[in-house]
């Protein structure tokens, strides 16, 4: 379901990051990339299959700002599974993975245990690379996206619009995720008290557009704004000071992976 938001282009100057947008899946993902470069916003432009990774690479080929990451969507699994042959061939040009997890609203045993098995095997050929940057899906499924991934992954692992318990939030910690939080988070109760519970020093920003939508239309990475804004005002400091952190946060993702 699209989630709605207001956004305040006044604000626009607090967007640092996006690091979850499917650009490929807007209806004119140009526009989108070239709004993200001239704000000079860093965004991860997620894909959903590995067939479709080559369109956003492409898109994205002459961008400072804007990286392409090859994914494989856990709803997906069933119908794409077969490309996993070309993420694996990808996977030598792009240093960013995702959007890839698992989603286990189906109780359909046989489908948890397949998206298990792809989503394993994803990590363990990313962990044999070294130095990559993965957005994972954990809807209904934190505890097992973190069995998969350990507690000494060779890389950096940024939980996507995170809805786990709290102490699935600590766990996470514990096993050094980051947490990129959308509009669509802190315009609920729930996910204002998980956003206040995640360390600073974790927390990114992103968008998840087009699947989030501020005023009535898709959020694009200008829109990540809101968030450090919101995160200015939770953490009892200025939105300038929020989006700090969040730069600091930043290069310590890109350092560490």
């Amino acid at each position: 379901m699209t989630e709605s938001v207001q956004s305040d282009s006044r604000m626009s100057y607090l967007a640092v990051l996006d690091a979850h947008c499917h650009i490929d899946l807007f209806a004119e993902p140009a526009e989108v990339v070239a709004g993200a470069e001239r704000g000079r916003i860093r965004t991860i432009a997620v894909t959903n299959a590995p067939s479709v990774y080559l369109h956003t690479a492409k898109l994205v080929r002459d961008c400072q700002f804007v990286r392409a990451a090859i994914g494989l969507h856990p709803e997906l699994v069933e119908q794409h599974e077969s490309e996993l042959g070309q993420l694996w061939e990808h996977l030598a040009t792009t240093r960013y993975v995702g959007e890839v997890g698992l989603d286990f609203v189906t109780t359909d045993k046989s489908v948890r245990e397949r998206q298990t098995r792809v989503f394993a095997a994803i990590v363990d050929r990313c962990g044999q690379l070294g130095g990559k940057i993965l957005t994972v899906h954990s809807r209904r499924a934190v505890r097992a996206v973190l069995d998969v991934v350990g507690d000494s992954f060779p890389g950096s692992v940024i939980l996507h619009w995170f809805s786990g318990s709290a102490r699935e939030l600590e766990r996470a910690v514990e096993a050094g995720c980051y947490f990129s939080v959308n509009p669509a988070m802190i315009r609920s109760a729930s996910g204002q008290r998980l956003v206040g519970a995640m360390p600073r020093e974790r927390v990114l920003t992103e968008t998840d557009g087009p699947f989030v939508s501020v005023a009535d239309k898709p959020c694009e990475p200008i829109d990540t704004a809101l968030v450090v804004e919101y995160l200015g005002r939770a953490w009892g400091t200025t939105g300038v000071e929020a989006k700090g952190a969040v730069e600091r946060n930043l290069r310590a993702l890109l350092t560490e992976s």
